[in-house]
């Protein structure tokens, strides 16, 4: 007989998993009671047991928010027992594989235990199975009777005579561990996960013929997540192929699943969408999987993510340098349409991410202006001030969020692809009418000349602290929700290049004054630079999109900057 029953741990804290209901959450506890209020506002698809709740018992089936119970706020003797109510309930037809369940229980005495074993076996206790229930029913009852009357009134099971002495020796079995534990002084100081665990696996010994369970594949589960309201995806562990895992899923999970992952190694993978109405098919997975996998090559096919609309895999070469949570984590971000409120949270968050490098910046520009100058004027003779503030701040935040399996979404890896390059005369034009950040340089004799080291520091500096802040930065948190353009696919102008683009534009009027137009057309500089900046952004934003890093715009960006030296020289 496997053992089924195996302990996990989430959030710090541990609970209780069979194998065969993944859905199901036990966490048993002997400190936890809840108030009959706190109970009836608990979390969807939470149920409670024989005590955990101090309430009456109740089923609201709205939210799935059920107390199994028979002591506060009844009548014990006409209420059934906590597992009779759980065999109630599974017989009407309870399906715990569509949603998520959590169990909560504070003693694990037997009629807990065997109301835990009912639910988490309810996949076998449907009707049909008549010699499972034949086994299981007697048990649930006689425990029911006992709980409630006593032994006294034994003869309302209606058992025969026979019957009644063997179904009460299975059950002493059962109760002998616990009674064992509290004549020894040790049911206050066990582990109720590990008592319940083991309690489960003789039940199974009890119910379940020896070779009931033949066929059973030992399934570990990695990763799970939410991809829409009632699909999930799924990484595990298996010894057996995709297709046969699919069928065991789907007897696991029911109508909720949506995608298997199955680890095959550490690094390899494969991918089935089980269900083929989902959204958007695994095409779209791979192009997402591709661009934040630091394994991936894109000069070389067998280095990426690919396969069919409906199964596929990690790179065959390489491999992938993605951990499970990481591969569902990517997934829920291709499947799942975020709405309208995490769409604004995005925006604001590349607002605020873009924000504080460019007030940093600005600090440090007036911290040293005592009001002896103008602000303007502040600004143009402390640029490495303002340089150094702004680029310390965006690189920290970048550091931040660009940790391990998010480095690619901000844009740190080398750049792919071949024509993105294309932007760049569109950019240079750009530049010639102030819409890239090329200060650092000072007006002479009608001409553009290099000023001290400190200039050419700026020179260069100024349009990094650019790149790492809206191509980098704020680019990558807009990816989280909205689409963008890859490598390969085909052109346009996405929400993240549009956003960032109109940051950029913005954050380049205050330096209106110190671009090179203000040398050439001083008249239309108010006009001209936010125009510029803002076609410049747009043009950057693709480049950074088309080649999936910052270090391509960063390059076109150091590129238009010098035509635009050079076309300000040329025209002074």
């Amino acid at each position: 007989m496997p053992n089924r029953y195996v302990i996990k741990e989430d959030d710090d804290r541990r609970y209780l998993a069979c194998l065969e209901a993944p859905e199901i959450k036990v966490r048993v506890d002997r400190d936890m009671t809840v108030t009959a209020s706190a109970a009836k506002k608990a979390d969807e698809g939470s149920i409670f047991l024989d005590g955990a709740a101090q309430s009456a018992p109740f089923l609201d089936l709205e939210r799935r928010v059920y107390n199994l119970d028979h002591h506060e706020g009844c009548v014990r003797a006409f209420t059934l027992s906590t597992c009779e109510q759980a065999l109630v309930l599974v017989s009407r037809g309870l399906d715990l594989r569509e949603k998520p369940w959590q169990i909560f229980a504070n003693e694990p005495d037997l009629d807990t235990v065997i109301a835990i074993w009912v639910l988490l076996n309810s996949m076998h206790l449907g009707l049909t199975d008549t010699a499972i229930r034949s086994v299981v029913v007697p048990l649930v009852r006689l425990e029911g009777v006992i709980d409630s009357h006593g032994l006294e009134l034994v003869e309302l099971t209606g058992f025969s005579q026979d019957h009644l002495e063997e179904t009460s020796r299975s059950l002493e079995r059962l109760r002998e561990p616990e009674l064992s534990r509290k004549r020894h002084g040790q049911w206050d100081r066990m582990d109720p996960l590990e008592f319940v665990s083991s309690q489960l696996q003789v039940l199974d010994r009890m119910v379940y013929p020896a070779d009931y369970f033949e066929a059973f594949r030992g399934i570990e589960e990695l990763a799970k997540v939410e991809l829409t309201e009632n699909r999930i995806a799924v990484v595990c562990r298996c010894d057996c192929g995709i297709y046969e895992l699919e069928k065991e899923f789907k007897r696991l999970y029911g109508k909720r699943l949506g995608i298997i992952v199955l680890q095959k190694s550490p690094r390899s993978y494969t991918l089935r969408q089980v269900d083929p109405f989902l959204p958007v098919n695994l095409e779209k997975a791979y192009r997402k999987l591709n661009l934040l996998d630091s394994a991936v090559k894109a000069s070389d096919a067998a280095d990426r993510w690919g396969g069919s609309a409906e199964i596929g895999g990690s790179p065959r070469k390489s491999g992938t340098n993605l951990t499970p949570d990481e591969i569902v984590g990517i997934l829920r971000l291709v499947y799942r349409k975020p709405s309208a409120l995490e769409r604004a949270t995005s925006i604001g968050s590349a607002v605020v991410a873009s924000g504080v490098p460019m007030l940093a910046g600005w600090f440090a520009v007036s911290a040293g202006n005592r009001g002896l100058e103008s602000f303007s004027q502040a600004l143009a003779d402390r640029q490495p001030e303002f340089l150094a503030a702004g680029l310390a701040m965006s690189l920290i935040f970048l550091i931040i969020m660009g940790r391990r399996g998010r480095r690619r979404l901000y844009g740190l890896r080398w750049p792919e692809g071949r024509w993105w390059g294309l932007i760049a005369p569109a950019v240079m034009i750009g530049a010639i009418a102030g819409g890239v950040w090329s200060f650092g340089w000072s007006l002479a004799n009608g001409g553009v000349m290099p000023g001290q080291m400190t200039g050419w520091l700026c020179l260069f500096g100024f349009p990094l602290l650019a790149e790492v802040t809206f191509r980098g930065l704020a680019h990558g948190l807009l990816m989280n929700s909205f689409s963008v353009q890859y490598s390969s696919g085909r052109w346009f102008v996405s929400w993240p290049v549009a956003v960032s683009a109109l940051l950029y534009a913005a954050w380049t009027i205050p330096f209106s004054s110190m671009t090179l137009p203000a040398a050439i057309w001083p008249g239309l500089t108010i006009f001209l630079v936010p125009v510029a900046a803002l076609a410049c952004g747009l043009g950057l934003g693709v480049v950074r999109e088309r080649s999936g890093s910052f270090l391509s715009s960063l390059a076109v960006h150091w590129l238009a900057v010098a035509t635009a030296i050079a076309a300000a020289s040329w025209l002074s």
